[in-house]
């Protein structure tokens, strides 16, 4: 790390660079152009800041750089600087949110749609580097081995229902059955019998029959509906002129109920062009970014993302900021993106996308006419949501305050309960034995407070109250040995269970001289609320706010225990079907687990692909999908 006052040796060339603090913390990471002048601009004589830029400098310590060969290379650099340390100054998504996105699993006979949570390193499509469009003319994707991803969606709410249109529409499989070609499964399930499912599970379709529809699949989820109802149309009257009238009626069904959600879409520009348009509008250190995402000329799409962090920076380094987090997780690409700010390095951004889709692509903000006034229209958008967001965080605060200080009423503790803890098990017969710790700041879950504990001394032994004593023990004794990730005491601690596992947290808090922490068992049958001292539990009406709060914490323990659990037990299941396997020892389990990811996965691979794998041999892969078969004949 090089010294404040030190920049001399700085080169004027592009870069990266790191602002640290005196620990060694990240605090900021931005691109230059010219390392030495951006850096002046930080760290020279007579530096003039924003608000929040004072208050990051005064905890500067100095600087670090990385020379890069062009401007590009520094923008995708520091992109991935910013994942990988978090900087608390540089502008982010709200509370680091994961959006969700869709992914047509193509690897497997009858592809379907799937949720994912986070876009895997697997997802590009195409040359190395290159997010390529699906092309209208090609709808052959029998060649595509991986999965096609889309996305992300703005919201959960938003993605079920594209979800649920393309399943109505092309009646692809909704269900997580492992479907084997023209084996029938034991109950054909409810979608076909209504006519949302083609039915594989009848083992009538084949595979080649039911891909038949995925480049139109495809084509809907990028948005290219014309394209899909215009060979429609040409095939319903092919088959009407060769006297196939069912056929052709299907047809026109098909096309008539894409043509149904085509309407529900605005018609927002003459052309049928393709572009993303964003938007900001900024209030109270919180800023808001409205996308519009319009193809054929129909805005087909439209999300808004609030980002933190946006005190005192001015709306083009927001918006610039917003723009590479999007883009760099984006699955697909318009030919031009229009812009509510000026961006200075919109010539790079332009650069870095184009090298993303395969294309050019133009990054510009419209001054006049039709793409100026969709801008407007999106930055409307951005300051009604914003206000609509800040509105809903101050609602949230005042019942979060409310149901606290209910809580330490009702419940007579010491102090408000703003740091909330709560514990919960989770095993099997004892086996795969896991306890969870998860942690509510101000009624709002704290991820990264959450804790797992494997448990050592009770794995094997049924005993649900000792498990939760080791796990507490182990607890408190981290936080008496200065572990700082333990270090933050609650100001209440929450058990799963009545007074029996009340009695086990309080005896390990005294084991370890915690006294000013207070303790409550919720026990789940009738939601009671244990207390130390108190021989009666204590019954909340059913629309207390401190009862919902201390169930919504408790159950949150449950789903993370659970979560746990069944990891544990299901890698244990995975690798006990390959430990049957001759020829197949830990090494080897490990790679095949590692690179097809699940044992269905790897049923449906070909010896081939077996022996691919790092370690295997031909033999080895023959025996292995010999096994898998017959165990899955049996």
């Amino acid at each position: 790390m090089i010294a404040k006052r030190d920049l001399r040796t700085v080169p004027d060339a592009p870069g990266t660079y790191i602002i640290k603090a005196d620990d060694g913390e990240v605090l900021y990471v931005g691109k230059a152009r010219s390392l030495r002048k951006r850096l002046a601009t930080w760290f020279g004589e007579r530096p003039k800041h924003s608000r929040w830029a004072d208050v990051m400098m005064r905890r500067a310590a100095g600087f670090a750089y990385i020379v890069t060969a062009s401007d590009m290379e520094a923008l995708i650099l520091e992109s991935n600087l910013i994942k990988e340390h978090k900087p608390k100054y540089n502008v982010k998504l709200a509370d680091d949110k994961s959006y969700p996105y869709l992914k047509l699993t193509l690897e497997e006979p009858y592809p379907r749609l799937r949720i994912l949570r986070e876009l895997p390193k697997d997802s590009v499509v195409g040359k190395p580097g290159r997010r390529m469009l699906h092309d209208p003319k090609t709808r052959d994707v029998h060649r595509l081995r991986e999965g096609r991803y889309f996305g992300p969606y703005g919201s959960a709410k938003a993605m079920r229902r594209t979800m649920r249109i393309v399943q109505e529409l092309f009646k692809i499989c909704s269900c997580s059955r492992k479907l084997v070609p023209g084996r029938r499964s034991r109950d054909v399930c409810l979608q076909y019998h209504i006519g949302r499912c083609m039915g594989p599970c009848t083992g009538k379709v084949s595979p080649e029959e039911y891909r038949a529809v995925l480049g139109d699949v495809i084509l809907f989820l990028e948005g290219k509906h014309t394209h899909i109802v215009k060979r429609l149309r040409e095939d319903m009257k092919t088959a009407a002129e060769g006297l196939d009238f069912e056929r052709a009626a299907r047809l026109r069904d098909k096309a008539d109920a894409i043509e149904k959600v085509v309407e529900e879409q605005r018609v927002v520009a003459r052309q049928e062009r393709d572009e993303d348009v964003l938007a900001v509008a900024a209030a109270d250190g919180r800023a808001c970014v409205q996308t519009f995402r319009v193809r054929a000329g129909k805005l087909i799409d439209q999300d808004h993302y609030v980002l933190d962090h946006a005190t005192g920076h001015d709306m083009p380094a927001v918006l610039e900021g917003f723009l590479k987090q999007f883009y760099d997780q984006a699955t697909s690409l318009p030919r031009e993106v229009l812009v509510s700010e000026e961006l200075e390095d919109a010539d790079v951004l332009a650069e870095w996308l184009s090298s993303l889709a395969g294309v050019k692509v133009r990054v510009f903000r419209p001054q006049r006419g039709e793409k100026r006034r969709l801008v407007e229209m999106a930055r409307s958008n951005a300051a009604a949501a914003l206000e609509a967001h800040l509105k809903s965080q101050h609602e949230r605060r005042l019942l979060a305050e409310a149901a606290m200080a209910e809580l330490q009423e009702v419940l007579g503790l010491t102090r408000m309960p703003r740091r909330i803890e709560a514990y919960d098990i989770s095993n099997t017969s004892g086996r795969e034995a896991v306890g969870s710790m998860v942690v509510f700041q101000d009624a709002e879950p704290h991820k990264a407070g959450y804790r797992r504990f494997k448990m050592h001394a009770t794995e094997g032994r049924p005993n649900d109250y000792a498990m939760m004593g080791e796990m507490l023990r182990r607890r408190c004794r981290r936080a008496a040995e200065g572990d700082e990730k333990f270090g933050v005491l609650p100001d209440l601690l929450l058990v799963d269970g009545g007074q029996a596992q009340l009695n086990v947290a309080v005896a390990a808090l005294n084991e370890f001289g915690i006294e000013d922490v207070d303790v409550v068992g919720l026990a789940k049958e009738f939601e009671q609320i244990y207390t130390p001292g108190r021989h009666r539990p204590i019954a909340l009406p059913d629309d207390s706010r401190g009862r919902r709060l201390l169930e919504r914490v408790r159950d949150e323990a449950h789903r993370f225990a659970r979560a746990y659990h069944t990891k544990l037990r299901d890698r244990r299941v995975k690798g006990s079907v390959l430990e049957r396997v001759p020829g197949i020892g830990p090494a080897r389990r490990r790679a095949l687990l590692r690179h097809f990811g699940s044992i269905a996965a790897l049923r449906g691979a070909s010896v081939e692909e077996l022996a691919g794998v790092k370690g295997m041999t031909v033999t080895a892969a023959q025996a292995l999908r010999e096994h898998l078969h017959a165990e899955a004949r049996s």
